[in-house]
């Protein structure tokens, strides 16, 4: 007896078409927006567009079902009285496609009427938590947003886990909405309990003193733990330079309210080597070799060694410094350190808006030792552990030399020249001492690699030397640097650079002749290790390497500004257009800055970017433009 009423029922369903398959498209009017986002989200007819067989009995019965799940997609953004009407529209034809129309009237929202926030436990005075108070964001009159609610007492709990108050729990989070009054009452009581403070610190099985290590820990006894903190605490283990890896790992003791850290540390191999190799059209084939100590014994004692050499003036570098752990702050050293460069590089006698020199330059060797001496720490700016200065205070002793006749390959013009003006004899065979004392900071706030590169870096020197002090020159320079790397979308780019040097020196000024030829020199005091020079592939382009200043022999004071647009064309590589300008000079009254404009090519690869660019200079039209090429580092 029951088949029987089963296979009536089959018959009315597909005499009467329900059975039919068919398909269903939904228009949604009256909300916009996240609104109409969370509707379409929400609705079966809606979600039902992507059937192919759907029956019209279940199509039906979504469209009953649109309705309270129209109301449930709108709570939460504070409708709680909407008017909703659904209509479902037969085929015009045999198409079986169903058309849905769903007219939504929100209505008014609910509001907050009344808000109670209530911390207690040690967390009542955190200025953290204070803070998330301020930033509620449902006040009175507010309209009622559940995801903002969610969101905002979630914040708080996951605050409160990362500044250590590990017990804390809700004693009250809830939301009374009454619809007809279209008003909601907020409520939250949350009882922090004690906040977990920092414990001691274990490192096992480590080949460093306990001073070292202690030296390391960043972490006070008994300072309240925070991820913060403890994050600070890595970075700082990373930095140090000793380990090939880094865990630390919390333990909490909930009988004590404390943390203890558990540091998981293997050290790096002793000794790192490295080479590198670069070319440019300012340098030409340039190479480096570098060997770092990490640690000459258990109290983490550090010495870095580097030799470079370079094909454009036959340059020879070698550098080394030594660095001695110093106080209890972990980024604090002493440090002692040697400079030795040899170069070919000439006496210049170039007019300041003139290409062509007047006469011929002078070969000969220069050679710099310069030993130093001073200490180095990171500060903390504003306030914000993110913001680290590095610092370095030094002395530093340089003796430098510049021999002309050495060479033995003087021209007949200069020879004659030398006789006509005997004076020159002095800027040709010169040998000085300068004992300067100054200081080095570096602000970095760089992310990134590649085209990706992001942010600034700051940077900024005072020099003095005086002869009370032993010093063969009296000076005092103040120097400053700043580029940013701004990244407008996914495509676009923006590097800015700026330079603005100063030096308080004396300057000597010679008249040159001879025969119907003269030249008014200006010529610095300044040891060549201090003078200012710009031009070239990595400041003003569009002219030679170093051949902007006084005379082309350096000068006391710089100014160089640069504008760069990239634009990223393939995953590894851009194109870019830029314009430079700048100079050095010893007069600020006769400073006549150099333009340049041009564009480029930027490929980034493993050993750093090669840069092409193409460069005109505007205030030298006779020339041609400029090619600037440049691939890996910068000579030591």
């Amino acid at each position: 007896m029951a088949l029987a009423p089963r296979l009536l029922l089959l018959t009315v369903l597909l005499t009467t078409g329900l059975a039919r398959a068919a398909t269903v498209s939904t228009e949604v009017s009256g909300v916009e927006g996240d609104l109409l986002a969370n509707v379409r989200a929400s609705v079966s007819l809606v979600q039902a567009e992507q059937l192919d067989d759907l029956s019209l009995w279940r199509l039906r019965q979504m469209a009953e079902e649109a309705r309270p799940e129209i109301e449930q997609a709108l709570r939460p953004f504070g409708y709680y009285r909407p008017r909703i009407q659904v209509r479902l529209i037969e085929p015009e034809d045999d198409s079986d496609h169903w058309r849905a129309r769903l007219n939504i009237e929100p209505g008014p929202p609910v509001r907050v009427d009344e808000t109670i926030i209530e911390l207690r436990g040690d967390g009542s005075d955190d200025p953290a938590l204070k803070q998330w108070r301020q930033d509620w964001p449902l006040e009175t009159g507010d309209r009622l947003d559940h995801r903002q609610w969610e969101e905002s007492w979630r914040e708080l709990e996951k605050l409160a886990e990362e500044r250590g108050y590990f017990q804390a729990r809700f004693d009250e989070r809830r939301v009374v909405v009454d619809a007809d009054r279209q008003e909601a009452d907020l409520e939250i009581s949350y009882e922090t309990g004690a906040r977990f403070r920092f414990g001691d610190y274990r490192a096992p099985d480590q080949p460093f003193s306990p001073s070292l290590m202690n030296r390391l820990h960043v972490i006070k006894p008994d300072e309240p733990y925070s991820v913060e903190r403890l994050d600070r605490q890595r970075e700082v283990l990373v930095r140090s330079g000793l380990f090939d890896r880094v865990v630390v790992e919390p333990e909490r003791d909930d009988e004590r309210d404390r943390v203890d850290l558990h540091y998981r540390l293997e050290p790096r191999p002793p000794n790192t080597w490295r080479a590198s190799i670069g070319f440019g059209t300012d340098t030409g084939a340039r190479m480096q070799l570098g060997w770092t100590r990490h640690y000459l014994g258990s109290r983490g004692n550090r010495l870095e060694a580097a030799l470079g050499a370079q094909q454009r003036n036959q340059e020879y570098v070698f550098q080394a410094e030594y660095r001695h752990p110093r106080g209890s702050r972990p980024s604090e050293f002493l440090t002692a350190g040697t400079t030795l460069r040899s170069e070919q590089d000439n006496f210049r006698f170039y007019d300041e808006d003139r290409v062509e020199p007047v006469f011929e330059a002078y070969d000969g060797r220069r050679e710099q030792t310069e030993l130093t001496f001073g200490r180095m720490r990171e500060r903390t700016l504003w306030g914000d552990r993110s913001q680290r200065l590095e610092e370095r205070l030094f002395v530093s002793i340089l003796n430098e030399s510049f021999d002309a006749f050495r060479e033995g390959s003087f021209s007949p013009e200069n020879e004659a020249l030398l006789a006509a003006n005997p004076e020159l004899q002095t800027f040709l065979d010169t040998e000085n001492r300068a004992i300067a004392f100054g200081g080095r900071w570096r602000l970095p706030q760089i992310t990134g690699s590649g085209f990706n590169t992001r942010g600034s870096v700051w940077r900024a020197h005072l020099i003095g030397a005086h002869e009370s002090a032993g010093s063969d020159v009296n000076f005092a320079q103040a120097w400053l640097s700043g580029r940013w790397h701004l990244l407008l979308g996914e495509r676009h780019k923006l590097r800015l650079r700026g330079e603005a040097g100063y030096t308080e020196a004396d300057t000597r000024r010679l008249d040159i002749g001879l025969d119907d030829r003269s030249l008014d020199l200006t010529i610095t005091e300044l040891p060549e290790r201090y003078r200012f020079k710009t031009g070239g592939d990595r400041t003003v382009r569009g002219y030679g390497f170093e051949n902007l200043s006084t005379n082309r022999n350096g000068a006391n004071h710089l100014l160089v500004g640069s504008v760069e647009y990239e634009y990223r064309v393939g995953e590894n590589w851009s194109l870019a257009a830029f314009a430079d300008i700048g100079n050095a000079f010893n007069d600020f009254d006769r400073r006549k800055l150099k333009r340049g404009v041009g564009v480029g090519f930027r490929w980034y690869t493993m050993i750093g970017p090669l840069r092409i660019d193409i460069a005109q200079a505007l205030d030298d039209v006779d020339k041609p433009w400029r090619l600037h090429f440049t691939i890996g580092t910068q000579l030591l």
